[in-house]
Order: structure tokens, then C-alpha cells, then sequence
């Protein structure tokens, strides 16, 4: 189990039981990312760029669903700062998901740039699983908020934007995520979920 995916391999970044669609689908697409990170600090330099290539799509359109969708149905039902924090993390990020899709993956400073994308999203995405989706939660638990048709809609939403962009490198996407549902399988089997999977973009683009 390697480094981003190990640090999660606990409650709360762990889907379980109790989350709502919404929430399983953030959660599951965050391990997806930890893993993809994972795999760039030992790539090598000739499958390091499309392996880069393919974090910045998932991350951008996993960024476009928090905003478009999962932030705003949020605002009025949790601490706003909590939502205002998250898209600023966001602005930082595609900062650097711009820098590093104008880049060729030769230049001296592109696996630090990556790196650097990895450490700030996995900082983003620990935030959210220990307090922006608690607090959805209990929002939920509590009948102020409808996470389960909410997750419907970023689900639709999700495969839109997939079906739009469609992959950045055809040639190794299938051979990234296989690997990186390898380290995602090395979670205990008790905190997997299965009956929100078939919602879930990444499992249909494996």
C-alpha cells in the first residue's frame, strides 16, 4: 500500500455505511486520486506526463462537480467559510494544473510541479473527509439537505463531463487505473462500499 492511499486507509477518508450517495462519490474519487498520486512519485519519466495528464482531468472535473453541484447545495446549511476555504483551495490547484498541462514532462521542474499538485490535494481532500463531509452529513441525518438525489445529479454530471473532455492519453489510461485500483483494493474490505459503484465515473471508465 503505498503513501497517499496508506495515510487513508482509515475512518473518516474511508467510505462506510452511513455516507449518502453524495458523499460515497467524493469519497471514493478521492482514493482514486490518492492513488494516481502515488503512482507519479515512482514513475518513470516516459509514463510520468500522461499519468499527469490524466490526475489534472479527474481532478478538474472532480473540482467542477464540487462547484457546480456539491458546494452550493451546501451554503445554506453549513458554516460558509467552510465552502469559501474549499474554493480557494480550488483556485491553487487549477493554478497549478494549468502550469503543469503547459509543460512537456521534459522540463527539470516538472515532477516537482506534480508533487506539489499532489501535497496541496491531498491536503484539500483529507479537510473535506474530516470536516466538510461530516458536517454534510449531519446536515443530511438531520433532514436539511438531500444527499441522496444530490448524488444522483453529480453522478449525471460527472459522466457529461467525462464524455466531454474524454481521455488525455487513450494509449495508457486503462494501464493507470488498473494500477491505481490495485492500491485502492488494499483497503479493508469493511469499509468498501459496492451499491453506489455503478454510479461512480471511474469504475465505468476501468
Amino acid at each position: 500500500m503505498t503513501a497517499y492511499v496508506k495515510q487513508a486507509s482509515f475512518p473518516p477518508h474511508l467510505v462506510d455505511d452511513r455516507d449518502p450517495p453524495a458523499i460515497a462519490l467524493l469519497k471514493e474519487d478521492h482514493q482514486m486520486l490518492r492513488a494516481l498520486f502515488d503512482m507519479i512519485e515512482t514513475a518513470d519519466d516516459d509514463v510520468l506526463f500522461p499519468i499527469a495528464g490524466e490526475i489534472c482531468v479527474r481532478l478538474a472535473i472532480h473540482m467542477a462537480v464540487e462547484e457546480h453541484l456539491f458546494y452550493p447545495a451546501l451554503k445554506s446549511v453549513i458554516d460558509i467559510n467552510e465552502i469559501d476555504e474549499g474554493i480557494v483551495e480550488h483556485e491553487i490547484t487549477k493554478r497549478l494544473i494549468s502550469d503543469i498541462m503547459e509543460m512537456t514532462g521534459r522540463e527539470e521542474l516538472f515532477r516537482a510541479r506534480v508533487h506539489v499538485l499532489g501535497e496541496q490535494t491531498v491536503h484539500h481532500i483529507d479537510e473535506e473527509d474530516r470536516v466538510l463531509f461530516r458536517d454534510a452529513r449531519k446536515a443530511w441525518e438531520e433532514g436539511k439537505i438531500d444527499l441522496v438525489q444530490l448524488g444522483t445529479e453529480m453522478s449525471r454530471h460527472w459522466r457529461e463531463l467525462f464524455d466531454l473532455v474524454g481521455s488525455v492519453g487513450a494509449d495508457t489510461r486503462i494501464i493507470d487505473l488498473e494500477l491505481a485500483g490495485e492500491s485502492i483494493e488494499e483497503l479493508p474490505q469493511s469499509h468498501k462500499r459496492n451499491d453506489v459503484a455503478a454510479d461512480v465515473p471511474v469504475e465505468e471508465d476501468a
